[in-house]
């Protein structure tokens, strides 16, 4: 309604100016615009907006330039010496995220060893995202604290990250950094003491390394990584898929990284039970995937009823590998974008997409061997043994992925609905 009044007036905004304005020094001199009479005033906001721009277009930027220049990060800086220093801290924890963000959208490189920048990210994830915190905090996050930047930075990671900086914003956005910090070695300890281990996850790993289809160049960096895993967590040690989750995260991102984004991803993302030798977060998210084609397929949960075929023996490979060899690498990764700011969720939308995609043939089906072929690789294979990311396509699957699985079909699967079901299910578990 204010933009409205203000086109009224003649004084149009354009992109994001108004946020400015909200947020502008009040300053109340005359307007001394030539044309006006002596002494006239326009109202405040067209006054700080003519300014505003004014100190633009001596910069030589204009009309569409301003648009495209504008950002959040520059109407935090314009704000007042009070306000900032009211929450200077939490100010400067905001400004550095969103220009960390604003260099993500903007095809920005962002630097290997811009920790504060990423600490930022991570501490302003933690406070907005209430998915992590408890009640307590959700309540006062709800009241406080608007979910603007959230809903773009989720907008933004579900329309695709560029290949370029996808390392950068898993690393963001997985808690890696804050792992680092935290941890009582350093990563350098971790794999001094896994070349060390002879035990049964050093044998299984050095059988796995030449199955998982990397690069030779990349094979000690793979080594090295689930061997310091190993010794992380040795209630987990090694389990088969993690190679090839290593792998995956080692084409974004350098050796270090992919082992704090690994340990982040396994420790902390997904449920707990996952690797563990009796697997029972991973059973109990299966029976609840079950469930789930249930409520929201119902036609094709009668259909695998009524002919006994049990999905599980497929799809637990979909949940340990985390899709990145059940899907070309181009769609793998993007679910992968989205898992690692989200949470596990992702999974479950990610495997009732596939279904529901794939419906029609399943529906054919009389035995689980003839539904094996149409879920092992529900894509074309030709992306499965890439070892180099591909670039975004600008339609085609993955495209249908994605909107199939932010579809309004899935509306209502929430975090907070499958932490619920998971409970429910890990007690028969």
């Amino acid at each position: 309604r204010e933009r409205e009044r203000e086109r009224e007036r003649g004084g149009e905004t354009h992109g994001r100016s108004s946020d400015l304005v909200r947020d502008a020094p009040a300053f109340a001199a005359p307007d001394t615009r030539p044309g006006l009479p002596e002494g006239s005033r326009q109202p405040l906001r067209k006054r700080v907006l003519f300014h505003f721009r004014s100190s633009l277009e001596r910069r030589g930027y204009t009309g569409r330039q301003l648009r495209n220049r504008f950002s959040y990060s520059a109407a935090l800086r314009a704000r007042s010496p009070r306000a900032r220093s009211r929450d200077r801290r939490q100010g400067e924890l905001d400004v550095a995220w969103i220009q960390l963000w604003e260099a993500i959208s903007n095809g920005g490189e962002i630097g290997a060893d811009d920790e504060a920048a990423i600490l930022a990210c991570e501490r302003w994830r933690r406070k907005v995202n209430g998915e992590r915190n408890g009640l307590w905090t959700r309540l006062a996050q709800t009241l406080k604290h608007s979910h603007a930047d959230w809903d773009r930075l989720t907008t933004g990671i579900r329309a695709g990250v560029p290949s370029s900086l996808r390392g950068s914003v898993w690393h963001a956005c997985s808690g890696a950094a804050i792992k680092r910090q935290e941890a009582g070695k350093t990563y350098a300890e971790y794999v001094r003491l896994g070349l060390e281990l002879r035990n049964e996850a050093a044998n299984v790993i050095e059988v796995d390394l030449p199955r998982t289809g990397i690069a030779e160049h990349q094979m000690g960096q793979l080594r090295h990584v689930l061997l310091a895993f190993a010794v992380k967590n040795p209630s987990i040690g090694y389990c088969q898929s993690m190679n090839f989750i290593a792998k995956t995260l080692l084409l974004y991102s350098e050796e270090e990284r992919t082992f704090w984004i690994l340990c982040s991803l396994i420790e902390d993302v997904l449920p707990a039970g996952y690797y563990t030798p009796t697997m029972s977060g991973l059973r109990s998210d299966l029976k609840l995937l079950d469930s789930l084609i249930g409520h929201y397929l119902p036609n094709l949960k009668s259909h695998l009823m009524k002919h006994g075929i049990d999905l599980a023996p497929i799809t637990m490979n979909w949940f340990l590998c985390l899709f990145v060899n059940t899907l070309p690498a181009e769609q793998s990764h993007r679910v992968l974008d989205c898992l690692l700011h989200e949470g596990p969720k992702v999974l479950f939308r990610a495997a009732l997409a596939i279904l529901h995609m794939r419906e029609s043939e399943l529906l054919k089906t009389t035995a689980v061997v003839d539904a094996y072929p149409i879920l092992r690789a529900p894509y074309s294979t030709d992306a499965l043994d890439e070892e180099e990311p591909r670039k975004p396509s600008s339609g085609g699957p993955t495209l249908d992925l994605l909107n199939s699985m932010y579809g309004l079909w899935l509306q209502g699967l929430s975090t907070d609905t499958v932490s619920h079901l998971r409970e429910e299910h890990l007690k028969a578990v």
